[in-house]
């Protein structure tokens, strides 16, 4: 851990009397709130100390009295084995077979009659305002799909950030498996009960369902995203070509436009117009935003194709409105788990992250490719 930041302004301290931010998205780009969201799977600390509304009571006993599934591992592609209970007969799969050895049940995300919470932590000071530590960043994961894949001028390009501190202490956290589809579909329960036990003498909190985890996610609320394209190619921008205005967010410079989006999760409200931070299907806090390059897009050069730069950075004092606790300065970035399996016939468009430790920033290059039709 690092040692106390012993800060105190008067701002922050009135920062966190006002009323709190609104909820967390529980899914899909920009602000849209589910009536019943995604549970917290994952422990969060909250850098800045605003806290965001979550479902449940942090260390209480899970509610589980929602839909399940079975599941019993995973395929040899890495789909998963699970089913749905039969109805009539719980003791066995919708088709009738009985579920693969080494079941587990798994509470459905998304439920109103499941409900749990992991545990959270504030670094502000309650008393004070002061901050008890610096949210020192350990690793920032760039969405595998950014990365990996090509986007076209009619994309829905998913952006996803998420950061992870390492902890020297345990927090709670619970189990999680997932049950079915992949990306916008996947379906996520958590995990409870042993294999062979009967469904009614089954207890909610059982072997393989809490761990006590030695990571923790990072939500700060001075955290915005920039999308701005480039007047070149992305291999032709040289270190030095753009600064950073830390004052406006943005990039600047011969070889870069305004940007087209430029928003921070202290803005947020309702809407697919902002930039939010969301609880996934996994039951991790992450930022997220659903960029339509069809709808949003900059044609200066009278075409939608070419490289755009998406940059994710931390609001500095004057722009964030709470004194900033966020810092990049000793992460790491994620890569991609790439499929070795599969030849590409042509070096994908994905976009490799960049970490810039000077303006506590990170950013990737994407390159929108023109195609008559999706």
């Amino acid at each position: 851990m690092k040692g106390i930041v012993g800060v105190c302004i008067g701002s922050l301290a009135l920062a966190l009397l006002l009323p709190p931010a609104p909820a967390l998205a529980q899914g899909g780009g920009g602000g849209h709130i589910e009536a019943f969201g995604n549970n917290l799977s994952f422990p969060v600390i909250w850098a800045e100390g605003v806290t965001k509304t979550l479902r449940g009571t942090a260390g209480s006993e899970p509610v589980l009295g929602g839909e399940w599934m079975y599941w019993w591992g995973t395929d040899a592609d890495g789909n998963p084995l699970a089913c749905f209970p039969k109805a009539g007969d719980a003791s066995v799969c919708e088709s009738g077979q009985a579920p693969g050895a080494g079941w587990l049940k798994a509470y459905l995300q998304k439920d109103e009659f499941n409900v749990w919470q992991a545990a959270s932590r504030s670094l502000a000071n309650p008393v004070d305002g002061t901050y008890t530590e610096k949210a020192e960043v350990s690793w920032i994961d760039w969405g595998d799909n950014l990365e990996s894949q090509d986007w076209y001028d009619r994309s829905q390009v998913r952006t996803e950030v998420v950061l992870f501190k390492d902890l020297t202490a345990p927090m709670l956290e619970y189990g999680m498996r997932h049950l079915s589809g992949w990306g916008i579909d996947e379906v996520h329960g958590l995990a409870a009960g042993v294999s062979g036990m009967p469904a009614e003498a089954e207890t909610h909190l059982t072997a393989g369902t809490t761990v006590t985890g030695l990571q923790a996610t990072v939500y700060s609320h001075c955290a915005r995203l920039t999308i701005q394209k480039l007047t070149v190619d992305r291999e032709d921008v040289v270190p030095g070509a753009l600064t950073w205005d830390p004052a406006a967010g943005l990039w600047s410079g011969a070889l870069v436009n305004p940007p087209i989006f430029n928003k921070a999760v202290w803005q947020a409200g309702d809407g697919p117009g902002y930039y939010a931070a969301e609880i996934n299907v996994k039951g991790r806090v992450i930022y997220g935003y659903t960029w339509n390059v069809k709808t949003l897009n900059d044609k200066t050069d009278g075409k939608v194709a070419g490289d755009y730069r998406i940059t994710f950075s931390l609001d500095g004092l004057g722009l964030c409105p709470v004194l900033p606790n966020t810092s990049l300065a000793n992460a790491q970035i994620l890569t991609a788990v790439e499929e070795t399996a599969v030849v590409e016939e042509e070096p994908t468009a994905g976009a490799v992250p960049v970490l810039d430790v000077a303006n506590n920033l990170t950013y990737a290059d994407v390159r929108i490719l023109s195609r008559t039709k999706k």
